[in-house]
């Protein structure tokens, strides 16, 4: 009669080898499942609580327009003294405008004026001269003054500012009806709203030379300004 007790010890061992090949299968399942966990894309119908999954964020951003806001009018006054003299325009309103640049391509803008003869009313014509009359800068302390406007961004804009390469002063050649360049942005830059011309800074300088022998009188000039997107 075989001994009872070897025959139970081995059938043991085989069922504790399965045994442990059976916990090293469960082991690994639960490692595979703690790792980081992917949302889904979200289905068309409710997702239970608990269960993460992923929508699309679309920004569409369309073009809008360039626009420029002019100064209300110019205007120059002056009593008549013997000497030569240069006058600039007082107004504070006068002494800035606005580019908006709403495009969305930064192509750069600039500002050019044109402007008619400064002629008399009343009895009979004294016009002043086409050349040397008329000009602008960024200063009202001097007619000669290098100084280009300040360009800000408006209150409401996150603006980029222009890089602006005109020369100043600039001289308005009347009656030529050639437009001349005031102010420009290089591409990429001026994007937004942009306030040219700061009261108490460098603001937009609008002056006259008025020789001594000048006749009594008003003089006025059409005065066109224009934005034109390119640098």
């Amino acid at each position: 009669m075989g001994n009872p007790i070897r025959k139970t010890r081995k059938r043991l061992l085989p069922l504790l080898a399965a045994s442990v090949l059976l916990t090293g299968g469960i082991g690994a399942s639960l490692l595979s499942a703690g790792g980081t966990a992917q949302a889904a894309t979200c289905p068309g119908t409710p997702v239970p609580a608990g269960t993460a999954c992923s929508i699309t964020g679309t920004l569409i951003i369309t073009s809008g327009a360039m626009t420029l806001t002019p100064p209300p009018a110019l205007g120059w006054s002056e009593t008549i003294s013997g000497a030569d003299q240069t006058l600039f325009d007082p107004t504070l309103a006068d002494q800035t405008y606005a580019v908006n640049d709403a495009t969305g391509t930064a192509p750069g803008w600039h500002v050019t004026v044109a402007a008619t003869q400064f002629t008399s009313t009343g009895t009979g014509t004294h016009p002043l001269a086409n050349t040397g009359t008329f000009a602008t800068n960024g200063s009202v302390g001097a007619m000669t003054d290098t100084t280009a406007p300040t360009a800000a961004c408006a209150g409401t804009s996150t603006c980029t500012l222009p890089t602006n390469t005109t020369t100043y002063p600039v001289a308005i050649t009347t009656a030529s009806g050639t437009p001349v360049n005031i102010y420009d942005a290089s591409a990429l830059t001026g994007l937004g709203t942009i306030v040219i011309g700061s009261p108490g800074l460098n603001p937009v300088g609008w002056w006259l030379n008025v020789p001594s022998n000048t006749i009594q009188g008003t003089y006025t000039s059409t005065v066109s300004l224009e934005l034109v997107a390119g640098p």
